[in-house]
């Protein structure tokens, strides 16, 4: 793991947004996709952003593809609270992506269908050669994805039950922790870790003592998180409050690694 820590969110989203951008751009100069594993919530909002401002100075998405993590089950794809609208707003309608290279787990499926349903997505994933690079937020309990404590190394995308820490922190969407869906699609924590690169990003003291615990704590299921200690080409990308807890001789300041994108 590489810990680098940015003196704003706005820089650590920047460099998180070229470190993508920088692929991109190098794969379309040999007319080669280039295929992303994407987050939702608020902390790659801001990277999002820089990666629609990239566009708007030529980064062509035109030969991107992508797939998104998760999504909640059941959901309306067309809920202000689903991941589908969440990547509409963010980034799709912003950017020349065509909509059949967007893949995100469909809320609105047949429970029946789940299970061909999740073979499906992880064999386009497969298709399309994997994902080049996966982008990353935490959950405060250790999630990756939807992939709450407990969850296995080996698993695939799947349904998955929410924890009370995961429902508890969307309730500011959905209004009332009723409203919130006790279930979601998931990618797993395989699936993740087949990536050629991961990137992590966590803003904020109250993310401090989750990554200690996932970069320097012991690798275990009940810190899903902490499996990304045996990924070979993990970024850990934080602001100083986020990497506060942290030895220092884990990490690297930012100044030296912003000239490089």
């Amino acid at each position: 793991m590489e810990v680098l820590v940015f003196e704003s969110i706005k820089s650590g989203s920047l460099y998180a947004a070229q470190l993508i951008a920088n692929e991109i751009v190098t794969n379309n100069s040999v007319q080669e996709k280039t295929v992303l594993g994407l987050a939702t919530g608020s902390t790659p909002i801001q990277m999002y952003d820089e990666l629609v401002g990239l566009h708007k100075k030529g980064v062509s998405f035109a030969n991107v593809v992508s797939y998104n993590l998760d999504e909640y089950y059941p959901i309306n794809n067309s809920s202000s609270q689903s991941y589908h609208s969440f990547m509409d707003e963010h980034l799709f309608k912003h950017v020349d992506m065509h909509p059949e290279n967007r893949f995100i787990p469909n809320g609105e499926i047949e429970e029946s269908a789940i299970s061909n349903y999740c073979e499906e997505y992880e064999q386009s994933i497969s298709r399309n050669g994997g994902i080049d690079i996966q982008v990353l937020g935490l959950g405060l309990n250790g999630h990756i994805g939807f992939n709450e404590p407990g969850s296995s190394r080996d698993s695939r995308t799947r349904k998955v039950d929410l924890s009370e820490v995961t429902r508890t922190a969307a309730i500011k969407q959905f209004g009332k922790e009723e409203l919130v869906p006790a279930t979601a699609i998931s990618m797993g924590i395989k699936t993740i870790l087949e990536a050629e690169q991961i990137i992590v990003m966590a803003w904020g003291e109250k993310k401090a003592d989750m990554i200690k615990e996932c970069v320097e704590g012991e690798v275990s299921e009940e810190v899903p998180g902490s499996f990304l200690q045996t990924h070979p080409n993990t970024k850990i990308i934080l602001d100083a409050s986020a990497a506060s807890k942290l030895s220092t001789e884990n990490i690297s300041l930012v100044e030296n690694k912003l000239s490089k994108t």
